[in-house]
């Protein structure tokens, strides 16, 4: 496999599954391959919906609004009932962007966002059961940041439980689907530790990520695992991402 040269990252949400109208038909979901057609975009770096739940078939994960009746915005609810018709007629979204970028030659890598905080239950439609039953692993759950503090909702990574979640979602797409790669938003909301446990940290996400890449190349196909992160090293090395020492590993390919 030759590396592509041009990534364009798809959201898969507000260019596609928020725009249709239910039920979404397969050839219009197909169009997130077919607008890149005749452009020299070589691979799509497709969005695997909100990161806390998805808008695909999964069966480790958990799909975007499965857990809602009522809904305070209607966008939100036309991606649930978009992804649940299609699934349910057999029209599982990301095989059907697989299939259509194969066909034209183009390469997909999921895009999973690897960190999200959570909000109330009435408000945050998009979030998974696993999230708002497991309060006890955010960074904030000891009670001891300040009130205003971004990072508080979000995952602690020092939990297993937070890394075998993710890796399970990550697992599942590399051995179900016909990928080319693997990309980890890693930019989005990048709280991943207490602020007081940021160094110990940096030695879990190591192992974390080395776990991912492993998972991504024993496909036995060439396939790429590639990073999106903060543009300085310092800054990654700030919320527990020791780039340099993954690069000199060679644990990630872009």
């Amino acid at each position: 496999m030759t590396a592509p040269k041009i990534l364009f990252y798809h959201d898969g949400r507000h260019p596609l599954i928020y725009m249709y109208e239910p039920p979404m038909q397969k050839e219009e979901y197909e169009q997130g391959v077919d607008e890149l057609l005749g452009t020299p975009v070589e691979a799509i770096m497709f969005c695997l919906g909100d990161g806390r739940t998805v808008l695909h078939d999964t069966q480790v994960g958990e799909l975007w609004g499965h857990n809602r009746k009522k809904w305070p915005h209607l966008i939100f609810r036309r991606a649930h009932q978009n992804a649940r018709d299609l699934i349910g007629k057999g029209h599982d979204p990301l095989q059907l962007i697989c299939d259509r970028a194969r066909q034209y030659g183009k390469k997909v890598y999921p895009t999973l966002l690897v960190q999200q905080g959570r909000g109330p239950w009435a408000e945050d439609v998009r979030c998974s059961n696993f999230r708002f039953d497991n309060p006890q692993l955010e960074i904030g759950a000891g009670g001891d940041l300040p009130a205003d503090y971004p990072g508080a909702t979000c995952l602690d990574f020092k939990h297993r439980a937070v890394r075998d979640e993710r890796f399970a979602l990550i697992k599942e797409t590399l051995e179900k689907y016909p990928v080319d790669g693997f990309e980890l938003q890693m930019n989005y909301q990048a709280y991943y530790f207490h602020p007081n446990e940021v160094a110990a940290g940096r030695k879990i996400m190591t192992e974390w990520v080395r776990k991912v890449y492993r998972a991504v190349k024993r496909s036995g196909r060439r396939r790429e695992l590639v990073i999106r992160i903060p543009y300085s090293i310092e800054g990654c090395y700030s919320v527990g991402m020791d780039i340099e020492a993954w690069l000199e590993e060679g644990i990630v390919d872009a």
